[in-house]
């Protein structure tokens, strides 16, 4: 409401100095009387202003009565200019000495309501215009930001919905892990699995509400896992974690990497009679960020390493929902056999305050 009062008055100032100007230069002396005059018919809108608006939001020309009230306005308008008059009339007799020139009060209102009765109305209606002008303006940002709540909202659940889903995939296939080398009798290695199970499980629970972590941080994790994994493995598994050293501080997906390296695993290296190596590695490239995991399995075509599981699938959402489609997962057999998984992000260097649940 004060926005559009303060355009009107703005608007107002601009219109009358014109017209103090031209009555100045027909008779070049009291400029600033002159101004004055050209200025009452806009501050008795001003003093209107209030009781305009008010009506203006009683009755807004909008859908579904857009017609009916758009109508009712327009006759009201015709009420304000006549009031408008009955302001402006007193002030200007006064000022025009209207007695003084012959002229009675009734003679100068009813010359008043013709001269400024059709300039008023259209004065009215550039009010109308400026108000819902304004109006429309606030509404379509109201709307364009309760659309961005919506999205942030509609985002972090989908997020929280993929987390919760992956969190309990990764922790049950752990157990299974530790799981195997009892039934296998290999109790020394059984109690050394339930020690890391104990650090994972904590670092899931105290990291659950973190979308990204450091990537140092997400290696230790995946890290743990593998010890478990080699106990398991025994000499089976042979581990290469080689991560860029200035790419420890960046921001990663919470379990970007462990549902990654448990595929090559599941659908790689356990399929494999003999020894099989796994690569963990992170690149710099510019301002993108590269993970890599790789196996020296079946490969793809031979029915190793799969890409519509839970965790490959969930990675390749969680991704797309925090960078959007320019950024992702893709897989591919190498050329001497084995998977390559690649993993693009945006670079990001994590804040110096986020927390680190996985050490221990």
């Amino acid at each position: 409401m004060r926005r559009v009062w303060v355009l009107g008055m703005t608007a107002g100032l601009l219109g009358a100095v014109p017209h103090a100007l031209r009555a100045y230069a027909e008779e070049p002396r009291d400029f600033l009387f002159k101004l004055a005059l050209a200025l009452l018919p806009y501050s008795a809108w001003a003093l209107l202003g209030p009781l305009v608006l008010a009506v203006f939001q009683r009755i807004p020309p909008e859908r579904p009565r857009l017609l009916r009230h758009l109508g009712l306005l327009l006759v009201a308008g015709a009420g304000f200019v006549q009031v408008h008059v009955l302001l402006l009339s007193p002030v200007l007799s006064a000022l025009q000495q209207w007695s003084a020139n012959g002229v009675s009060f009734t003679e100068g209102l009813w010359r008043l309501l013709l001269e400024r009765g059709a300039l008023g109305y259209f004065e009215y209606l550039l009010f109308l215009a400026a108000w819902s002008a304004l109006r429309t303006t606030r509404h379509l940002r109201e709307r364009e930001l309760a659309e961005s709540r919506l999205a942030v909202q509609l985002a972090e659940a989908r997020l929280q919905a993929l987390r919760a889903q992956l969190d309990p995939h990764f922790l049950f296939n752990t157990l299974n892990a530790v799981a195997g080398l009892v039934r296998q009798q290999r109790n020394p290695e059984a109690v050394e699995a339930l020690a890391e199970l104990g650090h994972l499980l904590r670092a899931s629970l105290e990291g659950r509400g973190d979308h990204e972590v450091l990537l140092e941080d997400e290696l230790e994790l995946v890290r743990r896992f593998l010890g478990i994994e080699q106990l398991r493995f025994g000499g089976h598994l042979e581990v290469h974690l080689t991560p860029g050293q200035d790419t420890l501080k960046a921001r990663v997906p919470a379990l970007i990497l462990q549902p990654l390296v448990e595929n090559a695993i599941k659908h790689g290296i356990a399929r494999k009679a003999a020894r099989g190596q796994l690569h963990v590695s992170t690149a710099r490239q510019g301002n993108r960020l590269l993970l890599e995991v790789r196996d020296d399995g079946p490969g793809l075509r031979a029915g190793g390493a799969g890409g519509t599981g839970i965790g490959v699938a969930n990675t390749r959402a969680r991704i797309q929902q925090l960078y959007g489609e320019r950024y992702g997962l893709t897989l591919e057999d190498l050329p001497g056999g084995g998977v390559l998984a690649k993993v693009e992000l945006p670079f990001v260097e994590g804040r110096t305050d986020m927390t680190r649940g996985t050490r221990g």
